[in-house]
């Protein structure tokens, strides 16, 4: 059974490759990335993995 890191790695690499598949991935993961500045690449990617259309993420 994979453990967390697994997964969470797993879920980065599909989504990069979704997002790279084409110019309008791109853009619609930029969007989403504008809107949550702060994090780094990484973490805008699985942000984006979770919830594409998210506008305000924060450490709670």
């Amino acid at each position: 059974m994979p453990n967390k890191y697994q997964l969470i790695n797993e879920m980065a690499n599909e989504t990069l490759k979704e997002i790279t598949n084409s110019p309008k991935n791109w853009i619609k993961f930029l969007d989403t990335a504008s809107n949550n500045y702060k994090y780094s690449f990484n973490e805008q990617v699985l942000i984006y993995a979770q919830k594409p259309d998210a506008t305000a993420c924060a450490v709670i």
